[in-house]
């Protein structure tokens, strides 16, 4: 009721919180909404059914009067790509240490002018490296070793072309792998 004026009554708006001074209509949904077309035909399916409701719902003067009974609606979940067929490697990049030995094609090096050390005591040195390398447990402490025993032990003075059994070796091994010695 007014303040200012008696008499005069506010009907207030329970979900906007205006005021006014005319009573609310009240008019009822003479028809249901249309369904959309993609849902139409679930719906339809639905509401064939007998339902097995005792909880009053369908009561014409209900909270949900005039609505469908809901639907479940499903579609079929996404399904995983195939992978294609793996791209060839064509370009690798390898840590390698060589050593030379009295048999090689050409048995000097940056290190040494003359090569002194025989097949054996190459081979070896190399495997004593290995046995150091395969000691260290993560990749990156395995990676840091091996780049600082190629800089003070091999004889290779840099990476030009592989040699074709080198090649092979390389390009079988996985990322990260330590591989067994390899003769050029």
């Amino acid at each position: 009721e007014s303040r200012s004026r008696t008499g005069v009554v506010y009907y207030i708006h329970p979900e906007s919180g205006k005021t006014s001074l005319e009573a609310p209509l009240k008019k009822r949904r003479l028809e249901k909404a249309a369904w959309p077309p993609h849902l139409a035909a679930a719906v339809a399916a639905a509401s064939a059914e007998p339902t097995s409701s005792s909880s009053g719902a369908d009561a014409g003067d209900g909270l949900f009067a005039g609505l469908p009974e809901a639907a479940s609606l499903s579609c079929e979940p996404k399904k995983r790509l195939k992978e294609g067929p793996p791209k060839p490697t064509t370009h690798i990049r390898c840590l390698h240490v060589l050593k030379k030995h009295t048999g090689s094609r050409r048995p000097s090096s940056w290190r040494e002018k003359v090569i002194t050390r025989n097949l054996e005591r190459a081979e070896y040195e190399l495997k004593e490296m290995r046995k150091q390398l395969m000691a260290n447990e993560t990749d990156e402490a395995r990676r840091a070793a091996f780049e600082k025993l190629a800089l003070k032990e091999s004889d290779c003075t840099s990476a030009r072309t592989m040699q074709a059994a080198f090649e092979e070796a390389a390009f079988a091994l996985a990322v990260n792998e330590l591989s067994q010695l390899v003769f050029t």
